[in-house]
C-alpha cells in the first residue's frame, strides 16, 4: 500500500512531500519505506532522496524515527525528528517537524542537530510554550535512549530490508514521550 507523506513546519508551510510504501500499519504505529532515489518536493525545491529510509511513526510520541542506509545498504544513521505526534487516517502521513533532531550514527556517536533552527523557528512560527517544553522533553528523552543504545536506537533496525517483517518493534516498551 502506498502512502503520501506530507510534513509541514509549525506554521503549516511545506517541509517534505513524497510517496512511500507501507511496511506496517497498526493502530498506534505506522512504518513506511522510501528507497534511495525517491522524488520529493521540499522547502528547498524538488530533490531525490539519496538514501534508503525506513520511517517509524507513532501517534503518541513527540518524535519519529528514520533509519537510513546508503544506496548500497550500508548503515548511515538513525535520525530522529522532534515534532508533533503523527496522524495517518486517510492514506497520508502528516506531522509537524519542529526543526530539532537527534542523530545516532552506526559507531554510536550521538548528536543533537539543528538546535539553532529550533530556536530561530520558535520566534519565526510562534511556537507556544507548551510545544517548546514538549519538544525539549522529547529531545532529552531521545538523547538518553540514543546514548544508551536503547531500542529503537540500538542499530537493530539496520538489519531490515524490503519485504522483511518487523517483529523487533513488538518488543519495544511503550513510551509516552
Amino acid at each position: 500500500m502506498s502512502f503520501r507523506v506530507a510534513t509541514t513546519k509549525f506554521g503549516g508551510s511545506l517541509h517534505y512531500r513524497f510517496a512511500a510504501q507501507a511496511v506496517e500499519r497498526r493502530a498506534e504505529r505506522l512504518v513506511l519505506y522510501s528507497p534511495a532515489g525517491t522524488p520529493c518536493d521540499s522547502y528547498r525545491g524538488r530533490l531525490a532522496f539519496p538514501l534508503h529510509e525506513l520511517w517509524v511513526h507513532w501517534r503518541n510520541r513527540d518524535w519519529n524515527l528514520i533509519v537510513q542506509w546508503t544506496a548500497d545498504w550500508r548503515p548511515h544513521c538513525e535520525y530522529v525528528n522532534i515534532g508533533l505526534p503523527s496522524t495517518w487516517d486517510d492514506g497520508t502521513l502528516r506531522f509537524v517537524d519542529l526543526d530539532l533532531d537527534v542523530l545516532r550514527h552506526p559507531d554510536g556517536t550521538v548528536t543533537l542537530d539543528d538546535a539553532d533552527e529550533f530556536a530561530e523557528n520558535q520566534l519565526r512560527y510562534g511556537y507556544p510554550s507548551d510545544v517548546i517544553a514538549r519538544a525539549e522533553a522529547a529531545a532529552a528523552a531521545v538523547l538518553t535512549l540514543a546514548r544508551e543504545g536503547a531500542p529503537p536506537l540500538d542499530g537493530s533496525l539496520y538489519a531490515w530490508r524490503p519485504g522483511d517483517a518487523l517483529p523487533y518493534l513488538e518488543a519495544l516498551p511503550p513510551l509516552g514521550t
